[in-house]
């Protein structure tokens, strides 16, 4: 065998080691992509979970129920509470609509519940008030704006269903 053939057969090996790499690191890759979806999946559900313990007292309990029939009505210090609630709540929301591309739920499904649940928030005349005093349109991500204000609108609607 003389030294050119030794050299191309040495060659061949190398791609094949550089093919092999290549595709180890593409199944890792994919792997690790997949955690990262469940770990958003798992952060949004935490999210979720926490808001709602937060009206596990009574005295919260009665700041949201109250807050939703009449945000106007409230004493300053229930209108922080009641506005610290939605603000979570919206935040909750928001990783929903912001994960909802690495999610291990479907972008379609996640874009759906996050906007029955907005609609469903926003359905309250306090929730609608509270929204327009807050001024969080000028400072909160447009993704999550545009949702709150579909939101609003879809409930404001004299039509809707």
């Amino acid at each position: 065998m003389t030294l050119s053939q030794i050299a191309a057969i040495a060659d061949l090996v190398a791609a094949a080691g550089v093919i092999a790499s290549l595709i180890f690191v593409g199944l890792e890759m994919r792997k690790n992509a997949a955690q990262a979806r469940l770990s958003n999946w798992f952060s949004v559900l935490g999210a979720l979970r926490e808001h709602k313990r937060r009206t596990d007292t009574h005295e919260m309990a009665a700041v949201v129920a109250a807050g939703r029939q009449d945000y106007a009505g409230l004493s300053e210090a229930e209108k922080i509470m009641f506005g610290n609630w939605m603000e979570e709540m919206l935040q909750a929301q928001e990783g929903l609509l912001q994960y909802s591309d690495v999610s291990v739920i479907q972008r379609e499904q996640l874009v759906r519940t996050a906007s029955a649940n907005l609609r469903w928030h926003f359905g309250f005349p306090g929730c609608r008030d509270w929204w327009r005093d807050s001024n969080l349109a000028s400072r909160w991500p447009k993704l999550l704006v545009t949702a709150v204000t579909e939101a609003i609108t879809w409930n404001e609607a004299p039509d809707r269903p």
